[in-house]
């Protein structure tokens, strides 16, 4: 795959010598990031498991059930977030989720805003994919006003997608976008 450019930034799919810069940002992120994300286990934050992490990635990748990018500074090269797309029920209903995070100190600056429609012109136009779902913490207002700007729609008349966060079930609020409609 080629880079998927932006103005600011680029994504492409992680390779291994990505993992010590996103053990890195992982880690210098931590905090944050566990308020918002799924759990992780304590080998998510070393070299080894990102390697891991990475290395299944790529397989998915090849399967077409996941497609994980760094996002990457055009200045310098460097790693400052990532954005996903899985397949969840793949033996059911094509079912894409959208998943991001960004380094707390580029936060504010436009970056996602700029990933999000890369990642979902990749999507609909090389992937084949039609609708992609995504969920953000009611608290969490940037996340929603990213999504919203890039299209997103709040699903309606359905009960809040619940996510272990910390070991608690934490509500989000869930929005989709399809393929031809808000981009």
């Amino acid at each position: 795959m080629n880079n998927e450019l932006g103005t600011r930034i680029y994504l492409r799919f992680f390779v291994a010598g990505d993992a010590q810069e996103r053990v890195d940002v992982q880690i210098r992120n931590r905090a944050v990031f566990e308020k918002v994300s799924i759990d992780r286990d304590e080998s998510y934050y070393t070299l080894e498991g990102q390697v891991e992490l990475i290395t299944r990635w790529a397989q998915e990748i090849e399967a077409h059930q996941r497609y994980a990018f760094g996002i990457f500074l055009h200045e310098t090269g460097q790693l400052i977030g990532d954005i996903s797309l899985v397949e969840i029920m793949p033996d059911t209903t094509k079912q894409w989720i959208l998943g991001y995070a960004l380094d707390q100190a580029h936060q504010g600056h436009g970056y996602m805003s700029e990933a999000i429609p890369l990642v979902l012109n990749y999507a609909f136009q090389e992937a084949g994919i039609k609708r992609i779902e995504a969920g953000a913490v009611p608290e969490n207002a940037a996340s929603i006003r990213v999504l919203k700007k890039a299209g997103f729609q709040t699903v309606e008349g359905s009960n809040p997608h619940r996510v272990k966060i910390n070991g608690n079930w934490e509500e989000h609020l869930l929005f989709y976008i399809e393929a031809g409609k808000g981009q």
